[in-house]
C-alpha cells in the first residue's frame, strides 16, 4: 500500500480538542494505529516548509516501512492558504490546484503498489479495523475499487461534506447554460450525504456513492494505472466550448472513473470511521 498525504506547512496538522499541536510525529503514530504490516507500506508526502521537510527526513529516517518519498516545492499557491479553505470563493481554485496536487505526487510515487491509501494530514484517528475493512471490501467486491468512511469532529458529525449520493434523476442528462447554477443548488439541496446512507448498516456492509471526500479514501492502483487522475476543473458536463458545472478533485473522481473497470464508489458502513482535528 502506498499512503499519500499533502502538507503545505506546520499548520497544516492542525491541533486537536485538547488544543495541543500536532506535527508530523503524530501521522507516524496514525499510521501505526492501522494495525496494518509497516514493512508492507509506502509513505509518498508533498510539503511546501523547508521546516516540515526537515523534520520529515530525520524523523523517517529509521522507520521500519517499505519506502519513504517527500517532496518538497516552497513557494507554491495551489491549494489555496490552508486559513482560506472552507471559504466558498476561493472553492474552485483551491480544489483545482489540490487535484494537480494530488495528481502530481500520486503519479511520481506509486510504483508497484496494489492500493493508494490518501489521508488528510489533519485526520487525528480512525476507528479500529477501517483501513483492513476497505482492504477486504476491495478485495471481495470487483467493483469496488474507490472507499472512503465516515469523517467527523467531536462537535460535527459529518465532516466530509463531499461524500453524497445523488438523489436527482433529472441532474443526470444535460444542464443548460442558464441552468447550471440552479442545478448545483438542486444538486446540494437533494443529494444523499453518508450518515443518512449508513443509518442503520452493520460494520460489514458497504454502500455505494456519487461523490467521495479525501479525508480517507482508499483507490485500487490499478484505476491509476488505468489513467485515473483527479480532475482539476468541474468535469460533469464538459463541452468543448466550456468546463462542466460540478465535480472538481475529490467530487469528480467517481465520475471520471464510471468507465473503468473496476470503477465503483463506495462508502462504509456501520461504526467506521475517521476523526478530523476540531480546530482548523
Amino acid at each position: 500500500m502506498l499512503i499519500l498525504v499533502l502538507n503545505k506547512d506546520g499548520k497544516s496538522w492542525s491541533s486537536d480538542f485538547r488544543s495541543t499541536s500536532r506535527s508530523f510525529y503524530d501521522l507516524l503514530e496514525l499510521l501505526a494505529s492501522t494495525g496494518l504490516d509497516l514493512s508492507t507500506i509506502s509513505l509518498g508526502i508533498w510539503t511546501a516548509s523547508a521546516e516540515q521537510f526537515q523534520t520529515m527526513k530525520s524523523a523517517s529516517d529509521r522507520l521500519p516501512i517499505a519506502r519513504v518519498i517527500i517532496y518538497h516545492q516552497e513557494d507554491t499557491d495551489e491549494g489555496a492558504a490552508y486559513e482560506n479553505r472552507h471559504n466558498p470563493q476561493v472553492q474552485l481554485a483551491r480544489r483545482s490546484g489540490l487535484a494537480k496536487l494530488r495528481n502530481r505526487l500520486m503519479l511520481s510515487t506509486l510504483q508497484d503498489e496494489e492500493h493508494l491509501l490518501w489521508l488528510d494530514a489533519d485526520v487525528v484517528e480512525l476507528s479500529p479495523g477501517v483501513v483492513p475493512t476497505m482492504l477486504k471490501h476491495s478485495a471481495t467486491n470487483a467493483n469496488a475499487g474507490i472507499i472512503t468512511a465516515m469523517c467527523h469532529q467531536n462537535e460535527m458529525h459529518n465532516y466530509d461534506k463531499n461524500a453524497w449520493k445523488l438523489n436527482s434523476p433529472e441532474l443526470l442528462g444535460i444542464i443548460p447554460d442558464a441552468e447550471r447554477e440552479d442545478a448545483v443548488a438542486k444538486l446540494v439541496a437533494t443529494r444523499t450525504m453518508v450518515p443518512e446512507l449508513t443509518k442503520g448498516t452493520n460494520d460489514s456492509a458497504i454502500v455505494a456513492l456519487d461523490s467521495v471526500g479525501g479525508t480517507i479514501l482508499l483507490l485500487r492502483a490499478d484505476l491509476v494505472r488505468q489513467g485515473l487522475t483527479f480532475p482539476h476543473y468541474n468535469v460533469v458536463g464538459t463541452t468543448w466550448g466550456q468546463t462542466g458545472w460540478i465535480g472538481v478533485e475529490t467530487e469528480g473522481l467517481c465520475y471520471a472513473a464510471r468507465e473503468l473497470e473496476g470503477g465503483g464508489c463506495y462508502v462504509l458502513g456501520g461504526s467506521h470511521h475517521a476523526r478530523h482535528t476540531d480546530w482548523g
